[in-house]
């Protein structure tokens, strides 16, 4: 008997919604507890949760975490989860700055190396995130601008680790206006200053904090739109990829 297909799909950050063929039933299928993997499902058979009958799932989304956080939120503002869509813009932009930290002191140099070897790989990756783990949203993309600005690119993986080594233990500098000014690329340069005037964060706290502000549509979507637009670009400009495998591809292409 042929397994047939989900017909409307619906990938998640954390969860990944199909309609049941069978039955008709919206299923809600997490990552963590039900599928238990958080690779881009690219062919998976499940078990309706109503009618317990089998079908196959697929089309799932292979973008990185901002992207698919940010496509999240139109779901919040039609919802008018206005709450749900500041934080989720927010924990994009940090999501962002994450992954560019990762590709820019790690996976390019690892891509470079022709040992490909997973336990440094495993050991740089480790390093890096004792460093910033406790960075919040300013200091996280002050770091961002500051490597972009001076186009720090390790060439091995010895200069990975000397950059990681390099990075602030405490209080991250702010990164003037002035610096931002400098970079030659005007495209890239205009992305910048739209970045370090962003003020999600502001927004994010005066939700999270004493004031449990509940922010209106425009705001909501001001900061969704902004952050798309932003996020976007500097995604493509700075050719960022899903994971560590698409850079070593990139090397050889």
């Amino acid at each position: 008997m042929t397994v047939p297909y989900s017909r409307n799909v619906r990938p998640t950050y954390e969860n990944f919604v199909a309609e049941c063929p069978h039955c008709g039933a919206s299923n809600t299928f997490n990552r963590a507890s039900d599928l238990r993997t958080f690779q881009p499902i690219g062919l998976r058979t499940v078990k309706c949760q109503v009618c317990k009958r089998q079908f196959k799932i697929n089309k799932d989304s292979a973008n990185a975490a901002h992207q698919m956080l940010l496509f999240d939120c139109y779901a919040f503002i039609e919802q008018k989860q206005f709450i749900q869509c500041v934080l989720s813009v927010a924990q994009a932009y940090e999501f962002f700055f994450g992954h560019f930290l990762y590709v820019q002191l790690i996976y390019r140099a690892f891509a470079r190396d022709n040992s490909h070897d997973p336990q440094c790989l495993n050991h740089l990756e480790k390093r890096l995130y004792e460093r910033v783990q406790l960075l919040t949203f300013g200091p996280m993309r002050c770091l961002f601008l500051r490597l972009v600005v001076d186009n720090v690119a390790p060439a091995s993986l010895a200069d990975a680790k000397a950059a990681i080594d390099a990075l602030p233990k405490g209080n991250v500098p702010l990164v003037p206006r002035q610096s931002i000014e400098g970079v030659s690329d005007d495209r890239l340069k205009a992305l910048l200053l739209r970045l370090h005037d962003a003020d999600a964060d502001k927004l994010r706290n005066k939700v999270v904090h004493k004031d449990a502000y509940r922010p209106k549509a425009d705001e909501a979507k001001r900061a969704h739109e902004q952050a798309s637009e932003i996020l976007h670009e500097l995604t493509h400009r700075l050719r960022l990829g899903y994971d560590v495998n698409w850079y070593i591809g990139e090397a050889g292409r």
